[in-house]
C-alpha cells in the first residue's frame, strides 16, 4: 500500500470539490479514504472521514413484509418463554457488536441455523426457538453494494465489512482462537496490507485475521462507531454476515445473514411463537472456519 499522505491527498480532494465534477468527486473521495498504509487505517479513515462530512454509500436491502426471523435463548427453567416480555428487546442491554451500552437493540437471524451457530447450542442442548414476523418492510444497511466502476469503492466494503464481523475474544470463543492463533500466529499491521488478498478471493480471511489482531477489549468500541454511521442513513436496522459462517460481503449475499434492529426497525416485527427444541445438529463453526482457511 502507498505511502501516506493524508494532508496532500484532503487538499486535492478539496480542490477537485470546487470543480463540481461529479466523476473527478468521487475517484477523489475514495481515494482519500484509502490513504492508508493498512487495512485498518482505511476503518480508522471512514470513521473520521464521516465526522468531517464525507459520507460513503454501500447500499441498502429490504427485509420483506412476511419474513421470518428467528433468535435462540438457552432454556432455562425458571423462565417464562410463555410470557411475550421475554422475546421483547433485552432492557438495559450491555455494549455488544452493534449497540452501545443501553441501548436499545434486537438481535436476530434469518435461519435457525445461522442463530444455532451464534449461540454455540451444542448437539445435545434444550434451547428455545423464538420465531418473529416482519409486518412491514424493514430497510437495513450494511457494506452490501457492488459498483463495478469503482474498484476502491468494492475493496474498502470488503474491508470494512470484515472488521465489523470478526470474531471478538470471548470465553465462549476461546476454542475458535485457540484454533485461529494456532493457525495464524502473531499477527502485526504489516499482514493487513496486501492488496491481492481482496483481489484473489474477495478477503475471506480477513475477518478471521482482524479477530486475531484484536486482542485489547476495545474492539466493540469500533465496531459500534461503524454502527453508528451505518444507521444514519438506514435507523431501522442493519444486515450483516455472522462470523461464523462469513460469506456474506459486498455485492455477495447469502440466505443465513444477522440483522440488528433499532426502535424504528423494532416496531415492524412481532414475536409470534417459540418452540422448546433438543438440537440433534452436530455443528461445528471450526470446520465450517478450516473450509475457508485452507
Amino acid at each position: 500500500m502507498a505511502q501516506v499522505d493524508m494532508k496532500e491527498a484532503y487538499n486535492n480532494y478539496i480542490h477537485i470539490l470546487k470543480t463540481g465534477c461529479d466523476d473527478e468527486i468521487k475517484k477523489a473521495k475514495y481515494k482519500l479514504l484509502w490513504e492508508s498504509s493498512n487495512f485498518l487505517e482505511v476503518i480508522i479513515n471512514y470513521v473520521a472521514l464521516n465526522q468531517y462530512g464525507l459520507e460513503y454509500d454501500f447500499g441498502k436491502d429490504i427485509i420483506p413484509k412476511g419474513t421470518k426471523l428467528y433468535r435462540i435463548r438457552n432454556y432455562e427453567t425458571d423462565t417464562d418463554f410463555l410470557n411475550p416480555n421475554q422475546w421483547s428487546p433485552p432492557p438495559h442491554k450491555p455494549q455488544n457488536r452493534a449497540n452501545r451500552n443501553g441501548q436499545e437493540a434486537l438481535y436476530l437471524g434469518s435461519t435457525e441455523t445461522i442463530c444455532l451457530l451464534e449461540t454455540h447450542i451444542k448437539k445435545g442442548d434444550i434451547y428455545v426457538l423464538g420465531i418473529y414476523e416482519v409486518t412491514e418492510d424493514i430497510e437495513v444497511g450494511g457494506f452490501l453494494s457492488h459498483d463495478s466502476e469503482n474498484m476502491l469503492h468494492d475493496w474498502a466494503g470488503i474491508v470494512l465489512n470484515a472488521y465489523l464481523i470478526a470474531p471478538a475474544r470471548s470465553e465462549r470463543n476461546k476454542e475458535l482462537f485457540n484454533h485461529l492463533d494456532s493457525y495464524y500466529g502473531a499477527l502485526t499491521l504489516d499482514d493487513f496490507k496486501n492488496i491481492n488478498e481482496l483481489k484473489a478471493d474477495g478477503g475471506m480471511q480477513l475477518p478471521m485475521k482482524f479477530g486475531v489482531l484484536n486482542q485489547l477489549e476495545q474492539y466493540y468500541s469500533l465496531t459500534n462507531q461503524l454502527f453508528d454511521i451505518l444507521s444514519k442513513f438506514t435507523p431501522e436496522g442493519i444486515r450483516y454476515s455472522s462470523c461464523y459462517l462469513p460469506l456474506e460481503t459486498v455485492g455477495i449475499k447469502c440466505s443465513d445473514f444477522n440483522l440488528v434492529l433499532y426502535s424504528k426497525g423494532i416496531s415492524k416485527v412481532k414475536y409470534i411463537n417459540h418452540i422448546i427444541k433438543t438440537n440433534t445438529l452436530d455443528l461445528d463453526y471450526t470446520d465450517t472456519l478450516n473450509n475457508i482457511l485452507k
